[in-house]
């Protein structure tokens, strides 16, 4: 494929909005990165999207305080020997020591591995200087959209419609069959196929990505008004944001069960309460007062994880099953 080919693709609707996707979730880590301290186990998900499930499995393996050392050590000062602390304490492979230091550094390093995925295009032979003077490209953020969009001639009709399927499985409302069903067509498809459908789900959903690249997919019951009601917020927007970020570590959850106790309608504002009521509709929504009752019963029955800041003292729950919202925030 010529450069002049790939300039009428990055001049397409589909590109420019899969860049703007793409220049959005980079400079939210690279703020991340920055700034260790803030970093939490929420965040580094949303940090692994970009690295190997290698270095995923490795940099889990170990506490959040040391990786947090290691970065604040680079931050401070960025010198290859600190680069190469981090590639040593974690085994890390090239490519992904390559991808964090652009995360961290997007104008200075290009994307880990961007030579391969170039391939495509034709063009993984020039270097990023001569890509630079022959594309309008700003950085390397931009670099990475293009490694990561799929050429409309590249995309086939199945893997097109299996994505718009995949996308469409609601937690709250698909059957287990039907989702077992969507796995084994997955499983079914050839490691290319494979490839062009992951690298469009985790643009556009990683938890749905999630889904299928893992080997723990768990049931979930959310304590729907614990969660509204977190730290006095009386928000149903911040559930329903949630919902984006529906994986844990290795777990990604489905089905997922939600259970407001009666009276949730008193805290929220007109317009969550429309939103409440659309909520209402779905198969696993439900109302109970007390709703630890129903959260316990279904949560013990299928062997499901509990989503709650609420200990369940009185209750026989599995204390390994509690899952903190602070676990599933960005903001903390």
């Amino acid at each position: 494929m010529s450069f002049g080919k790939i300039l009428k693709i990055i001049e397409e609707k589909d590109f420019l909005e899969h860049k703007r996707k793409i220049k959005k979730e980079v400079l939210k880590v690279n703020k991340w990165l920055l700034n260790p301290r803030e970093l939490n186990k929420r965040k580094m998900l949303s940090v692994f999207r970009f690295l190997s499930k290698n270095a995923e499995r490795k940099i889990l393996n170990k506490h959040l305080n040391d990786l947090q050392f290691l970065l604040i050590h680079i931050v401070e000062k960025p010198k290859e020997n600190r680069i190469k602390d981090l590639k040593k304490y974690y085994g890390l492979l090239d490519e992904d020591v390559e991808m964090i230091k652009f995360l961290m550094y997007p104008k200075k390093f290009p994307p880990g591995g961007y030579e391969g995925k170039l391939k495509k295009y034709g063009i993984e032979l020039y270097t990023p200087k001569v890509i630079f003077k022959r594309l309008p490209f700003k950085d390397y953020i931009d670099l990475y959209a293009l490694m990561t969009y799929i050429p409309l001639d590249e995309k086939n009709p199945f893997i097109q419609n299996l994505l718009d399927e995949i996308l469409k499985i609601d937690p709250l409302e698909d059957k287990k069959s039907y989702f077992k069903k969507v796995i084994e067509i997955y499983k079914s498809l050839s490691d290319f196929e494979k490839h062009l459908l992951n690298m469009q789900l985790k643009n556009f959903s990683y938890y749905h990505y999630k889904l299928l690249n893992t080997d723990s997919v768990k049931g979930l019951v959310i304590d729907g008004s614990n969660v509204v009601r977190y730290e006095n917020r009386n928000s149903l927007q911040f559930l329903i944001e949630m919902f984006d970020n529906m994986y844990f570590g290795k777990i990604a959850f489905f089905p997922i069960h939600i259970v407001f106790d009666n009276n949730i309608e008193f805290f929220l504002n007109e317009e969550d309460k429309k939103v409440l009521k659309t909520l209402s509709e779905k198969r696993r929504v439900y109302f109970n007062s007390p709703a630890d009752e129903m959260i316990v019963y279904i949560a013990n029955k299928f062997g499901y994880y509990i989503l709650s800041n609420d200990k369940f003292k009185e209750y026989d729950v599995d204390p390994k099953k509690l899952l903190k919202i602070e676990d599933f925030k960005f903001d903390n």
